[in-house]
């Protein structure tokens, strides 16, 4: 059931804090766009996201390429899902990099908002299970 959720774009939109659409655009390539807003900088973001090396029902591989007026991010990240005592337990790791002013933010900021935005993702994540 994880697995069906964490592919089903329209529950990864519902889930991702900031993320307002995706929009197939090819096989595994959506166009995205994001409203983020990090403290005193608030931004519109458009671009990518790519799934990349699937391996059903248990991991795959996000590419995130997007920018707007405030900057620009590439990112990407692995979801693994593995059962455990008759459920499931999904684990997530992920790197990012940024251009403008959200690079001039500062690496304490950004992983704050980071963790924060990955728990707010996997609390929606489990009330969609």
């Amino acid at each position: 059931r994880i697995w069906e959720l964490l592919n089903d774009p329209d529950v990864v939109v519902r889930t991702t804090p900031g993320l307002k659409s995706l929009e197939p655009d090819g096989e595994d390539l959506y166009r995205a766009e994001f409203q983020i807003k990090l403290g005193p900088v608030n931004g519109e973001f458009s671009g990518s996201l790519a799934v990349r090396d699937r391996q059903p029902p248990r991991s795959y591989r996000l590419e995130i390429d997007v920018g707007g007026r405030i900057g620009s991010a590439k990112a990407d990240g692995t979801f693994d899902i593995r059962g455990q005592n008759g459920g499931a337990v999904v684990t997530f790791a992920g790197d990012a990099r940024l251009k403008g002013v959200l690079a001039r933010m500062g690496g304490r900021v950004l992983s704050g908002v980071a963790r924060l935005f990955t728990k707010q993702f996997f609390e929606a994540l489990e009330k969609e299970v």
